[in-house]
């Protein structure tokens, strides 16, 4: 076991190694033996061909790096295929194999041939190669197991293989290199796209920016009124922007086949005389867009036109066939994650349009949702419907994968979920225990029986439950199923466990700690669902409140870990760990004593949305400040100025007065205009103590903002906050223009 490039290196188990080992050199059982390597030597040459294919040449490399980095010994690469060695490795795109991405791996006379398809064929036979017969595995970015030997042994070789699936795209956050997507023979968006033309582009063909004022019938329109959600795919206006600058782009990036035409991210569709005449012909949103995506693929037959079945536009049409040279793009993201689709009854409705769209289409490109988006870093048990989902969607004419897993590290189980989709999206009926097994022994070493048990029960008890998996879940959502206090314990047995057996070595120490970060999230964030209850943050005793130190200790070992690992976000809304830490110490400072305000009535012009914590008022006085998930203690309105008003009940001399308020571009919060505060002693007359602006365009804003106003010097009862919302959504956002929330939470008097 060696160093084997200078970003990761590779440790395993000593039963880790004597599996790969046993498993990669010893086949004696099978027939001939080819030395490939022997005490560190050999004669064995790599020829490619002289055409500078750059498949042959990357296949060759690697190639080359590994069995270098394994015995020592790095075969020269050749061009000549002219001579006639006997200790040869012929590495050849061929024609003979149709699929792009195939190849066939075959020993001969001791020789070794390699031969692939014109796309990766070549690559992926190398990595087939080191895997299956050198005992090599990439289990992440930054770790990898090679095993060292001055001895490679190949048996006899027959093999051939080639994807299920065309196009194999698993979304990954952090940077991972091409090695690491090609060994795990995966796709990526800037691969197959033209660059800025991935998806949600109608803002991009014809901008509202630029066309709105003067032109709104070019964008949707709902309840009588145009809007620039979406634009009006029934005004040949549209249709001729939208050809005009796709010619212009085109231009800019010639080669590239795809390109998307589709609705931008938001619920809107345009409701107009013509769409909805359209819209009730073809039974679907759908229909206004596919009619007007063909339109658009007529004028470019040699490329893809790419646009989306997604939310509104889900169903297929009734009518219209998308053109040859269209591409759908359906969308799983309102299913249920806990049970495979085919099994869920609740999935009736997509089943139906998979299927329909199946025989209508012959480009479906399937995006779909893996990791729960609002709390990445929280148990989220889907491990057991990732097989039977993507054996569902070939079955339904799919052949082109969009898995989002916002793969991280950090993200629940991140690196099993990419090992376990990469060989899933090649082979839709592959071995998943044994891929599990393989990745939990490689990955976490003698903690792997440990972790398996905590992901085996996790599941059990979802089953068990009955649960959904929303994937903009909560864990509060489970604190009485499979996140009881019960199960929680079973939970943090099984990782005390795997900690004390990988406590002398720390790189798998690290893999077991940040694979217990969802449960420590969970724990937390269920506590602070119930502060001073069983399972919260504080104990009482004789009316006063104590916080309890292990979960102090809890709040300081995740943030540790988050910094050992270098994990930079916990959610899709890129939440830091540094911001979680901060705005948990925050929220656990519970606003009792010396604050007036504390449990005292609220009153408001405008009425709360009741969709975050029903709207309750209490939650501004209860002592308890929120931290960065807007739906735990914040209260919300929408698109909205509003005044708070709070009666202290008595006349006080208060020196400070402070509101919070809350920032989560991706959902749609933003940090209030400005804040006026004004007090007064008999609840008439008002003066003002301070008027608070939120200064730039909130692109980038602390998670949360207290504004802080000092008290006069005289008697107060009443407090007013005039709270001016930003209303409207920014140009920097994706939804520009749509309305915007304010959240607000505790409100202190001291």
């Amino acid at each position: 076991m060696k160093k084997s490039i200078n970003q990761f290196i590779g440790t395993a188990s000593l039963k880790t190694l004597l599996f790969l080992l046993l498993t990669s050199f010893q086949f004696s059982a099978y027939g001939k033996i080819i030395p490939l390597v022997s005490k560190g030597k050999s004669d064995y040459v790599i020829v490619i061909s002289a055409k500078e294919n750059e498949s042959e040449k990357q296949a060759a490399l690697l190639l080359q790096k590994y069995v270098s980095q394994i015995s020592g010994y790095a075969p020269p690469i050749s061009k000549n295929q002219l001579v006639n060695r006997k200790k040869t490795i012929y590495i050849n795109v061929s024609n003979a194999i149709k699929n792009p991405d195939g190849f066939s791996i075959k020993t001969k006379n001791g020789k070794l041939y390699i031969e692939g398809g014109n796309k990766k064929g070549c690559i992926y036979g190398v990595v087939t190669l080191l895997e299956k017969y050198m005992g090599c595995r990439y289990y992440s970015s930054t770790y990898a197991v090679i095993p060292s030997t001055k001895d490679i042994n190949l048996p006899e070789i027959d093999l051939k293989d080639e994807p299920k699936n065309d196009c194999r795209i698993v979304y990954i956050v952090d940077k991972v290199g091409q090695e690491f997507l090609d060994w795990n023979r995966l796709n990526t968006v800037d691969e197959i796209f033209a660059k800025g033309y991935y998806v949600h582009t109608f803002g991009k063909l014809v901008p509202w920016q630029e066309y709105f004022k003067a032109h709104p019938e070019y964008f949707s329109e709902m309840n009588g009124r145009r809007n620039i959600d979406q634009l009006c795919l029934s005004n040949p206006e549209v249709l001729k922007l939208t050809i005009e600058k796709l010619k212009r782009e085109m231009a800019l990036q010639p080669n590239e086949e795809y390109w998307s035409v589709s609705q931008n991210d938001n619920f809107s569709y345009c409701q107009c005389e013509k769409c909805n005449k359209i819209i009730a012909e073809e039974g679907s949103p759908s229909g206004p867009i596919i009619r007007f995506v063909n339109e658009v693929a007529k004028q470019f037959p040699d490329k893809i036109i790419s646009t989306l079945a997604y939310e509104y536009s889900r169903k297929a049409p009734a009518i219209t066939k998308p053109a040859k040279n269209v591409q759908v793009m359906l969308c799983t993201i309102e299913l249920n994650r806990s049970k495979a689709i085919e099994e869920d009854k609740g999935s009736e409705s997509f089943k139906n349009d998979i299927i329909e769209w199946g025989k209508i289409c012959n480009h479906i490109y399937l995006w779909d949702y893996n990791i729960d988006f609002a709390n990445s870093v929280s148990p989220f048990p889907n491990l057991q419907v990732l097989q039977p989902n993507i054996q569902f969607f070939v079955k339904n004419n799919v052949s082109a994968h969009f898995q989002q897993a916002n793969a991280s590290v950090g993200s629940e189980f991140s690196e099993l979920k990419v090992y376990l989709l990469s060989r899933l999206l090649w082979n839709p009926d592959a071995n998943v225990a044994q891929i599990t097994d393989e990745f939990l022994n490689g990955y976490y070493g003698n903690a792997a029986p440990w972790i398996k048990k905590y992901i085996d029960k996790l599941e059990s008890e979802l089953k068990k439950s009955g649960d959904g998996l929303d994937i903009y879940g909560h864990p509060t959502s489970h604190q009485n199923t499979f996140l009881s206090q019960d199960n929680v314990n079973d939970y943090n047995a099984y990782f005390d466990n795997a900690e004390k057996e990988t406590q002398n070595d720390a790189t798998q120490l690290l893999h077991v700690k940040v694979a217990r970060l969802p449960l420590q999230f969970a724990i937390m964030e269920i506590g602070k669902n119930d502060m001073f209850g069983p399972r919260g943050w504080y104990s009482e005793k004789n009316g006063d409140y104590t916080v309890i130190p292990e979960k102090v200790q809890m709040i300081e070992d995740f943030y540790s870990v988050c910094q050992q690992a270098n994990i930079d976000h916990l959610n899709e809304s890129g939440l830091t760990p540094k911001s979680y830490y901060e705005s948990t110490k925050r929220f656990i400072d519970v606003q009792v004593k010396g604050n007036y305000s504390f449990k005292k009535k609220v009153t408001s012009d405008v009425a709360p949305s009741p969709q975050y914590n029903k709207g309750d008022l209490a939650y501004l006085t209860n002592g308890v400040r929120g931290d960065s998930n807007y739906k735990v203690h914040w209260l919300g309105w929408d698109g909205i100025d509003f005044t708070l008003t709070l009666d202290l009940e008595k006349t006080v001399q208060a020196k400070t007065i402070e509101i919070s308020s809350l920032w989560d571009g991706k959902s749609w919060i933003l940090h209030p205009a400005g804040i006026r505060c004004l007090v007064s002693d008999n609840g008439k007359d008002f003066t003002e103590v301070g008027n608070v602006l939120t200064e730039g365009n909130q692109e980038k804003a602390e998670v949360s903002k207290v504004f802080s106003f000092t008290a006069p010097q005289k008697g107060i009862r009443y407090v007013k906050f005039e709270i001016k919302g930003t209303k409207q959504l920014p140009e920097w956002h994706p939804s520009a223009g749509s309305k915007s929330w304010v959240f607000i939470d505790e409100i202190v008097v001291r």
